[in-house]
């Protein structure tokens, strides 16, 4: 499937307000949650250098699901959304070992779950952050998507709201990181 958005930003935090057109494809096994999860990453970390789904150096097997680069074209922020293994994110963490790695799931409690699966798994674990949301936020959003979409997003501290079609979705930003 694929999705037209139209992506207004208004992140209080950062005085930032900007808008982006993407398109969004569902790729094998991703569904249109994942799609969302996509959507609030572009968001969250709006950035005018963000790319989607990036391709990468040949000798680097993984690909992230957003990706910004340095001034030196290695990553600075990694983002993947939804299903990740833990050996793909002890790798990115150590290979990339200056960039700051996003992983957002569905749910907090995906979220923590991960965070706990990776603790002596994950060489560089405090370089990940994990983001998960309220429980049904992102099922209930992913039934809003069509093939064109004008977002609106408002984001205010660990408050986050999503305009689609004259309908408002909102959820708390569950952050965890370890120490």
């Amino acid at each position: 499937m694929r999705l037209n958005v139209d992506l207004s930003i208004n992140d209080y935090d950062r005085e930032l307000f900007a808008e982006r057109r993407i398109v969004l494809e569902t790729r094998e096994g991703e569904g249109l949650p994942h799609i969302v999860l996509k959507i609030l990453a572009m968001a969250m970390f709006h950035d005018p250098g963000l790319q989607v789904e990036p391709s990468m150096d040949d000798d680097d097997r993984f690909k992230p699901d957003l990706l910004l680069r340095s001034g030196d074209f290695r990553p600075a922020l990694w983002v993947e959304c939804g299903q990740c293994r833990v050996q793909k994110l002890d790798k990115i963490t150590f290979r990339h070992y200056d960039a700051r790695v996003i992983m957002l799931k569905r749910t907090a409690r995906e979220a923590r779950e991960l965070m706990e699966r990776c603790r002596g798994e994950v060489r560089r674990l405090q370089a990940i952050e994990f983001i998960g949301f309220d429980s049904g936020f992102i099922e209930n959003v992913a039934t809003a998507l069509t093939g064109k979409n004008d977002v609106v997003t408002v984001i205010s501290g660990d408050s986050l709201q999503l305009v689609i079609g004259g309908t408002t979705y909102s959820t708390t930003i569950h952050r965890f990181r370890t120490e």
